[in-house]
């Protein structure tokens, strides 16, 4: 009685059900390979943006100037986070209205304000919000920090403090990521992860 030899090879289907599996498996690698660069991407910002508050603080402490964070929007569309320092009225001699009165509103090298210094622009993530972050200031001679509310420009004597952690969302979903808290009195800036557990209650603020 004759029997049937072992059948070698692959049929045509499973060659394609393999292909077809092979490519599950290197679109989830290519996914997760993405979403790993992308968040390195975001992380290497924030540890910047954390640098340069604390810059621009100090800068603010060291002079008479107050500087502010501007966040702009370049040439190629991309969002871009840089310190200014403010100049003061008459001639930026100490003492003297600060800061200066083009500078309240406007940007600087826009509307008649032009900055004793500006700092390195940071290129912003597109998956990242830092709009909570312009207008945050420290005042000259002391770093006593001001921000921006509607309808009151920022870094006057007269401003008021942060109230409340300033946020970074994601872009899209606006999930919360990182709070910038701000001493009232100080000035000193902090980082905080909002995507670590446990979550620090600085997060938990509305």
């Amino acid at each position: 009685m004759k029997t049937r030899r072992a059948r070698a090879g692959l049929t045509t289907l499973e060659i394609l059900v393999t292909v077809a599996i092979a490519g599950v498996f290197a679109s989830m690698a290519v996914m997760n390979m993405d979403i790993v660069k992308r968040r390195q991407s975001e992380r290497n910002a924030l540890r910047e943006i954390s640098s340069l508050a604390n810059q621009a603080r100090t800068y603010a402490r060291t002079s008479q100037y107050p500087v502010r964070l501007s966040v702009t929007t370049n040439v190629m569309g991309a969002t871009v986070l840089r310190w200014e320092q403010l100049p003061c009225d008459t001639a930026h001699r100490w003492g003297d209205s600060c800061p200066a009165a083009a500078c309240l509103t406007n940007a600087c090298n826009k509307g008649g304000c032009q900055c004793v210094a500006q700092g390195e622009g940071i290129a912003i993530p597109a998956t990242l919000d830092v709009s909570a972050l312009d207008g945050l200031c420290w005042l000259g001679r002391g770093g006593a920090p001001r921000h921006q509310t509607p309808g009151n420009p920022t870094c006057q004597v007269t401003g008021n403090p942060p109230q409340k952690p300033l946020k970074i969302t994601q872009s899209q979903s606006g999930k919360l990521d990182h709070v910038l808290q701000v001493d009232g009195l100080t000035g000193k800036p902090r980082m905080v992860d909002c995507t670590q557990q446990p979550v620090d209650p600085t997060c938990n603020v509305p």
